[in-house]
């Protein structure tokens, strides 16, 4: 069905009457014409002016003006959906939100690659052990001091004697009593998956 702005138009441009003309005649605003025929009724004055100049317009066209003013009431009351504009705003925030859970989902799996990485290196490579007492080949006397540092939660032994627990940074040191000899010390640490590193030092023990 045909709306109340294109009927106008059709009867204005079926008597060579221009927009101008019909404004002078009806003493309707040029800009009110065009609005009403392309029905941008959002421009225009309220409904009650508006049908004024419906009937107004008609009457000069030779139209029945109750008839475009009922056709208008059914376009008014009843307009053609327009598409809903999603505002600029909502869309950024979503945008927004997409990127920061993309973010957090690439954080976490970068930090579940490092976790698994690093288990996978504590699994392959021994632990780190270094002796800072006693020196190869040093001539000492009994109790001895054995200090180094080996990886966190790792395990040293001595000579495969007792067990000694470093601290949380892998630090250790202990006395051990041995009798006047040439002899060697086996120093070894073992992390928690079974890897182990060893150390072989040559000392010589004399009497206090």
């Amino acid at each position: 069905m045909k709306t109340v702005g294109e009927l106008l138009i059709k009867a204005r441009e079926s008597q060579n009457i221009t927009i101008n003309q019909l404004s002078r005649v009806t003493k309707i605003d040029p800009e009110h014409i065009k609005n009403l025929e392309n029905n941008r009724y959002d421009k225009l004055p309220p409904p009650t002016f508006i049908k004024g100049f419906i009937r107004n317009i008609a009457t000069v066209l030779n139209q029945n003006p109750d008839d475009l003013v009922a056709v208008f009431r059914r376009d008014y009351l009843s307009p053609k959906p327009t598409l809903t504009t999603i505002p600029v705003k909502n869309k950024s925030k979503k945008k927004l939100q997409i990127n920061s859970q993309l973010s957090l989902i690439v954080l976490g799996s970068l930090v579940f690659v490092l976790y698994l990485g690093f288990q996978l290196r504590a699994y392959l490579v021994p632990p780190k052990l270094e002796i800072s007492q006693p020196l190869s080949k040093a001539v000492v006397v009994s109790p001895l001091v054995v200090e180094g540092v080996t990886s966190s939660g790792s395990v040293i032994q001595i000579n495969k004697n007792n067990p000694l627990e470093p601290d949380s940074s892998g630090y250790f040191i202990t006395n051990i009593s041995l009798p006047p000899m040439e002899t060697e010390l086996e120093i070894t640490s073992t992390n928690r998956f079974g890897r182990t590193s060893k150390k072989v030092i040559p000392i010589t023990i004399i009497s206090q």
